[in-house]
């Protein structure tokens, strides 16, 4: 027998400086019972998690490994989770709502509902990953049952799915997840396509089946931790994710999901810092989804740092951001090294940014989504098929009267 100390140094304390973290999706499978009981309290703690929220799934015939699907339906009649969260680390209930096309094929896609009082069924939908029923019923009635019970609703997976559009423009969704799980998609095809449409869009993110990544999104927050409170800073647009480099941003002194009121155009005060155990390269400013401005890394004291501080003209409706590349490096997980803040909203005059082609491009993708639903379906009747179509309908009903007033 040995013993050996290994002496560890902190460069940066995201708790101490008020920033706390979650993971947004989360399942496990293949383990029983008793190992994913001593997962739950063991690995989120060890990975510096603050507060996980544990997801359930069906999925005919796989569900019959997801054990965390047990421990949520049983927390709702004992409260298993406050029982299994560690002194560091706080576990809450979620689901994931979802429908496929097949057993994982692109369908109308998956939410998480997040600290969810009960369980929103049907859990998922459709024969493609039910075996049985009709594609019938679309997300957006779980998504609403799931608001009026108060909990906060995340799209997953970036723009996978044909729903995310129609709930995003018609203010049904509180966050967007991207990354959660793997690194499909990137920040154009959602994020910065609904904040140039002059929406409203808090960044989140998760690892989806196990803790194999250290994506997580931190919100600032004071005092004691509980969901309640980290949710709605997550909803405010507080937050920024990662899985690896730390940010800082602030416009004229203001953080992250700030709106900032200007009468005319003008230079704004724009500060970012990103610091990581690995070289992350650079830390761009982003305005309006174009990288503006950059700074590459520099080594201090064994880590990594990144500075930006400088003036930007605002001579039009904007949003501004901080983020670094994802081109190039990994992190200790193999995975490619990404971070971004939520951003801060520049108005002038009240208006925010709108792009017309934007939403053109939109309103085509919801047609070609509706095309898609037409050959691939299978409904149970007339009412069934409206039910489903009214939803894409009203995505695009709302899309031309913003393209309306923005030419008005």
């Amino acid at each position: 027998a040995q013993d050996v100390t290994l002496s560890l140094r902190r460069f940066y304390d995201a708790k101490q400086r008020g920033q706390r973290n979650a993971n947004t999706h989360l399942h496990l499978m293949n383990r029983s019972r008793m190992d994913a009981e001593r997962y739950l309290r063991e690995v989120p703690e060890s990975d510096g998690l603050e507060l996980v929220y544990l997801s359930h799934l069906r999925r005919i015939p796989d569900e019959t490994k997801y054990i965390s699907n047990e421990i949520v339906e049983q927390h709702f009649s004992d409260d298993v989770l406050k029982t299994l969260s560690g002194k560091g680390v706080i576990l809450r209930p979620g689901e994931e709502h979802r429908h496929n096309f097949g057993r994982g094929g692109e369908g109308f896609g998956h939410v998480m509902l997040l600290d969810i009082s009960k369980l929103i069924r049907p859990v998922s939908i459709g024969p493609g990953i039910m075996r049985n029923g009709t594609d019938g019923i679309p997300l957006q009635r779980g998504i609403k049952e799931a608001r009026s019970d108060e909990a906060t609703i995340v799209w997953c997976h970036n723009s996978y799915g044909f729903e995310d559009i129609p709930n995003w423009v018609n203010g049904n969704l509180d966050a967007q997840n991207i990354f959660d799980g793997g690194s499909r998609g990137s920040y154009e095809e959602s994020f910065y396509r609904y904040l140039n449409l002059g929406m409203h869009v808090p960044f989140s993110t998760g690892t989806d089946w196990s803790i194999e990544d250290f994506s997580r999104v931190y919100v600032p927050l004071t005092g004691v931790l509980n969901s309640e409170s980290w949710l709605k800073q997550l909803r405010d647009g507080r937050s920024f994710i990662t899985n690896g480099p730390l940010l800082e941003f602030t416009v004229d002194g203001h953080p992250i999901g700030h709106t900032l009121q200007l009468s005319n155009s003008r230079e704004v005060r724009v500060t970012a810092r990103a610091v990581g155990r690995g070289n992350f390269h650079a830390l761009e400013i982003v305005r309006n989804g174009e990288v503006i401005n950059s700074t590459v890394t520099t080594t201090v004291d064994g880590h990594f740092e990144a500075v930006w501080d400088g003036s930007i003209l605002i001579d039009e409706p904007s949003w501004l951001a901080a983020r670094t590349p994802l081109a190039g490096p990994m992190n200790e997980f193999a995975r490619p090294i990404n971070a971004h803040t939520s951003p801060v909203y520049l108005e002038i005059k009240g208006r925010r940014p709108f792009r017309p082609a934007v939403a053109l491009d939109l309103i085509r993708e919801i047609e070609e989504s509706l095309q898609k639903i037409r050959v691939q379906a299978v409904f149970a009747n007339d009412s069934d098929l409206e039910t489903v179509m009214k939803v894409y309908r009203e995505g695009i009903q709302t899309l031309q009267q913003r393209l309306e007033e923005h030419t008005n």
